[in-house]
């Protein structure tokens, strides 16, 4: 037998052998990436960020513990999510895990990312032989570990990347079924991805969806590709079913409707919401609401020309350009350049023979169909969120598509070519990495428990209702409360009307001698005592139910916790990481009186009369209900928007992220209730702009 007659089946040869190998290299491997995972946790430092506070605990709380017939929006929409990606949070929480313990767990857990990264990378770089290009595995890993996003994450509760962990080893699956189209590969990919996305919604239209092509494409037949289809919607929407049907049938029992308060329009079971949405006049209405508001103006591109050079502006250390912290990425514009020179170099090999094939087809195969995913990802991604935190899996393929484009692209030149450029990449992105400041979104030291929280022992004893004033809930601390307390979420939004508003009512009614309101103390005197409470700056929620805050039987709960929610304190007023919540008796008595409801009337009339005149920064959230802050009327659009009326008749308007403080003028209530005005409205780089046409 020749060696040419061998050719063609030279990958079988190599298989056992290569099996083999890959094994040794997985058990070299993934220990190096999960210890790169630990030591950056230790070195960055504890992270507790604003939603592990204000949902993150209590969802894992939740599913443990009934509570959906015993609060009520305690943590506004988001306490009614799937909550079982944050179980391992709770667990360890109530535990009384160190802090160590649970940061480098959470680190052990999300460096899989990293694992299957090496794996991706892996497969669309196998070369003819079965075996891939080390440096440029690695490489691939390397700008995993260094995108930005993924280390403020690393260490910490939030589920990007733990589910993340789940959709990316659906493409890895879905990737290895191009070699010999192994459809059961094609079924746990459909289990993996279906998996991610019950447990984080945006999985499903980032990197679900996304993943047909692959699903496509690891066959060759038409009538294969059909049956690979039917297999991977099969396995996915019955892994979606079986990790989104308990918690579904809990809400059902609870408000007749599983996915509250979500698609209540389908439902009709009850009029019941969420406290700042609006009902549907028909089904096709709730389902264009849910996808409308999926949508995140807060980093959506405002045009087309922002769109294309949205990866461009993704180098820079700057913040709020694709999540909240500063975060400069390359691999984006890596990418564009690379699809720009890889269209050259296509054309000038079409005219040279003999040009050297540095990969096999099959992995060339799965690198186009994972290109043309990642594409559309790309594309629904920044046409409906633009946030980063929810783009973490596919992250991970851009610089997998990267390092492997560059390994195709570089395949005729000398090795050293390919060395030289991935150093360089690789040199960029830490340095750029080094600009950023943003380690943390809630730092703080080692040492103690993850949650460090002082409750006065009559708290721990009694069971109260509380009805926290914070948009952040502070509902982790249920934990802590004595067993029977309950959360009402009166600072979301919600009124003592409809069907939300009855439960509330109810639960207010059941709870009357034992009600008490939490509010972050904002300013602390001299000797560390928390400034006197002023109610009428703060209670609007309570008095629309007709209670009041009695401010002479407070009490005050107390934890470590971000240092900045302190706005004014004395020299001596001890160490400002220390957040303490005013715990104030809430009694009835408290009631809007008829100046309040005349003047929230016009101020209603003339916020609605401004949103129609600039529906394309409002109309995603118009109708809101205005609430009374001081002396104002203030209504807020996707936290960062607000429109306000003042008791002084004018309007004004404030981009609360990008705004940099300033506080536009919109007109004076008389004029907004002569005729409606005029305004230019737009985004230009993010930030919103308002402005009145003077006639």
């Amino acid at each position: 037998m020749t060696e040419s007659s061998c050719t063609p089946g030279r990958p079988g040869l190599y298989a056992e052998a290569s099996h083999r190998g890959v094994w040794g290299e997985r058990l070299l491997a993934y220990p190096i990436c999960s210890i790169l995972a630990i030591v950056w946790t230790l070195f960055a430092g504890k992270d507790v960020p604003w939603d592990a506070l204000h949902y993150h605990v209590y969802a894992g709380y939740s599913v443990f513990n009934e509570r959906l017939t015993v609060d009520l929006f305690p943590a506004g929409t988001l306490g009614y999510l799937n909550p079982y990606s944050h179980v391992p949070l709770y667990l360890m929480v109530r535990a009384g895990w160190t802090s160590l313990a649970i940061g480098t767990s959470f680190a052990m857990m999300q460096s899989v990312m990293l694992w299957m990264t090496w794996e991706l990378a892996r497969i669309v770089c196998r070369r003819q032989s079965g075996n891939s290009p080390g440096i440029v595995v690695w490489a691939a890993v390397a700008l995993a570990l260094l995108n930005p996003v993924f280390l403020q994450a690393l260490g910490s509760s939030f589920n990007d990347v733990t589910t993340g962990v789940l959709a990316l080893g659906g493409y890895v699956a879905l990737a290895g079924a191009f070699r010999g189209g192994r459809l059961q590969l094609v079924a746990l990919a459909g289990i993996l991805l279906g998996a991610a996305s019950a447990l984080k919604l945006s999985n499903a239209t980032f990197a679900l969806l996304p993943a047909i092509p692959m699903v496509v494409g690891c066959v060759s037949m038409p009538r294969q590709r059909v049956r690979a289809l039917l297999i991977f919607a099969l396995c996915a929407g019955t892994a979606v079913m079986a990790v989104t049907a308990p918690w579904a049938m809990r809400l059902e029992r609870a408000f007749g409707n599983p996915f509250f308060p979500m698609l209540d329009g389908l439902f009709r079971a009850s009029d019941a919401a969420a406290p700042t949405s609006h009902s549907a006049s028909s089904p096709w209405q709730s389902l264009g609401q849910l996808i409308t508001g999926m949508r995140d103006p807060r980093f959506l591109p405002s045009s087309l020309t922002e769109a294309l050079v949205r990866p461009f502006d993704m180098l820079s250390a700057r913040r709020l350009i694709h999540t909240e912290p500063a975060a400069p990425d390359l691999r984006y514009a890596g990418l564009m350049v690379l699809a720009m020179l890889g269209v050259v170099a296509r054309a000038v090999r079409h005219r040279r023979e003999g040009v050297p094939v540095a990969t096999s087809s099959q992995s060339d195969r799965a690198y186009m169909c994972l290109a043309i995913s990642f594409a559309a990802s790309w594309v629904f991604w920044l046409s409906i969120s633009g946030n980063s935190r929810y783009f973490s899996p596919m992250a991970s393929i851009a610089g997998v598509l990267l390092v492997a484009g560059l390994y195709r692209l570089l395949a005729p030149a000398p090795q050293r070519i390919l060395i030289y450029a991935l150093t360089v990449m690789l040199g960029v992105q830490t340095v750029f990495l080094w600009q950023t400041r943003d380690l943390r979104w809630g730092p703080q030291p080692w040492g103690g428990q993850w949650l460090q929280v002082n409750i006065p022992p009559h708290l721990r004893l009694e069971p109260q209702l509380y009805l926290p004033l914070d948009s952040q809930s502070q509902s982790f601390l249920l934990s802590w409360l004595a067993p029977g307390s309950a959360f009402l979420g009166v600072s979301s939004g919600i009124g003592p009307d409809g069907f939300v508003g009855s439960r509330a009512r109810a639960l207010i009614d059941a709870n009357l001698s034992r009600l008490r309101m939490l509010k972050v103390v904002r300013e602390v005197e001299s000797d560390g005592r928390p400034a006197l409470l002023d109610p009428a700056n703060i209670d609007y929620p309570l008095r629309r139910f007709g209670l009041k805050i009695d401010p002479k039987h407070c009490e005050y709960i107390k934890y470590k916790g971000n240092p900045e929610v302190l706005e004014r304190a004395g020299p001596d007023a001890g160490s400002r990481d220390e957040v303490q919540l005013y715990a104030c008796r809430v009694v009835p008595g408290g009631r809007l009186s008829p100046s309040e409801l005349d003047s929230k009337r016009v101020a209603d009339q003339v916020l609605d009369q401004v949103e129609d005149a600039c529906v394309e920064l409002f109309g995603q959230h118009r109708r809101g209900s205005s609430t009374r802050s001081g002396n104002i009327w203030r209504r807020t659009y996707g936290g960062d928007l607000a429109l306000w009326v003042s008791d002084a008749g004018s309007i004004r308007f404030e981009d609360l992220i990008r705004g940099g403080g300033d506080r536009v003028v919109l007109g004076r209530i008389d004029d907004w209730l002569m005729a409606p005005q005029k305004l230019n409205c737009r985004r230009q780089g993010g930030r919103a702009y308002v402005e009145l046409v003077q006639n």
